[in-house]
């Protein structure tokens, strides 16, 4: 009852942020951790491979990657700063779209939820999250190789991207005011830098441009330019960028 209570509490503030972010229902693929070869990573990369095959290896592989990063990631955030409770994320099971190739919704094998101030939750989460996406990596390697770095590069700039969409929420709630994001931007991402262990050179930089809008200069492209229906994202290091400030 204690762990439906708090994965209740817990979607319910994270399927504000997007409605993939809800409970896993009992039926459906699912990527467990600690399963070799996982056959849903397989399956997840095969349907990007068919699915772009114009866009090439480098993009199926960085879109599995962020695929499966991106939910453990929102979900570490969220718990942090927004749930008074921090779920085992290392357990973290993840259900699949096979007809869109997208990873929502989730559970957790292992029903401890750890409680603390802002900073005990962080610490967890960050922990609970490193064990996660090494597991990830693992079973992603016995389908696709991709570098350390790049998936190191990946992991930040999606941390960079939901910490900053959390703060401009905060502003849209006016619980923060837009001219506190660069300060209070500076001052997290440093803790998640730490807590994560990730060199700070794998980490984009927070940028403004001229009309006062916050965005993330990433690290590494995400080649999503090299599909047919693809653009050039904001913020991609491809990208000749629309004149801007470095703020961080």
């Amino acid at each position: 009852m204690a762990h439906t209570h708090n994965l209740q509490a817990l979607t319910n503030i994270s399927a504000q942020v997007s409605p993939l972010l809800s409970a896993l229902s009992e039926n459906g693929c699912v990527i467990t951790p600690e399963v070799c070869a996982n056959s849903e990573i397989h399956t997840l990369y095969h349907f990007w491979k068919s699915r772009h095959p114009e866009a090439g290896r480098i993009y199926w592989q960085t879109r599995t990657w962020t695929m499966l990063i991106w939910q453990p990631v929102t979900v570490a955030l969220i718990a942090s700063y927004y749930s008074k409770r921090v779920p085992t994320l290392s357990s973290m099971t993840q259900g699949v779209n096979r007809e869109t190739g997208v990873v929502g919704t989730f559970d957790f094998l292992v029903h401890n939820w750890q409680a603390g101030n802002q900073h005990e939750r962080l610490s967890f989460a960050a922990d609970e999250l490193t064990v996660l996406l090494d597991d990830l990596a693992n079973q992603l390697d016995n389908v696709c190789r991709i570098s350390p770095s790049t998936r190191e590069k990946l992991t930040a700039d999606t941390v960079m991207e939901m910490l900053l969409r959390g703060l401009k929420q905060m502003v849209v709630n006016q619980q923060l005011v837009n001219e506190h994001i660069p300060v209070t931007f500076s001052h997290e991402i440093k803790h998640w830098q730490q807590a994560l262990q990730l060199p700070s050179a794998r980490f984009g930089q927070l940028n403004v441009v001229s009309d006062g809008e916050f965005f993330i200069q990433k690290r590494v492209c995400c080649m999503h330019y090299r599909r047919s229906d693809g653009t050039y994202c904001h913020g991609c290091p491809q990208k000749k960028q629309t004149p801007s400030t470095k703020i961080i």
